[in-house]
């Protein structure tokens, strides 16, 4: 029995080393804007990061830092159930965190730009 704990800790331990090191440094992506005070800028969806898609659309998306292509979905349109797709190219800074938004020149119009609406410093993160 003593030996099967053992095992079972270092285990636990080596998995946990791995853990840490896997996410020593990253940056997250987020569709909710952190600050909605301009009446012109939206919530967006995440659907790709560099042509790999995401199936659940309401979570931050975990990447790793550097150059991105960033796929996002603007808000719907009148009579239509989707919004407008369009691309944002980000340099991502390593343990950041994005909050990422659709600038519209008004309420109006369906066309908009991708823009990044805040970032702050992911706590607990290290550079590395």
């Amino acid at each position: 029995m003593k030996k099967i704990v053992s095992l079972l800790f270092v285990l636990a331990a080596v998995l946990a080393v791995a853990g840490c090191e896997t996410y020593k440094s990253f940056s997250q992506l987020d569709g909710y804007r952190w600050s909605k005070v301009d009446l012109n800028t939206f919530d967006v969806i995440i659907i790709a990061v560099d042509d790999k898609s995401y199936i659940q659309r309401n979570v931050p998306v975990m990447i790793e830092p550097g150059p991105h292509k960033i796929v996002v979905e603007g808000p719907p349109q009148a009579g239509h159930a989707k919004g407008q797709v369009r691309t944002l190219e980000l340099d991502v800074k390593p343990c950041t965190r994005y909050w990422l938004e659709a600038r519209k020149p008004n309420r109006v119009t369906a066309d908009f730009e991708p823009a990044v609406n805040y970032e702050e410093p992911i706590s607990g993160c290290s550079v590395g």
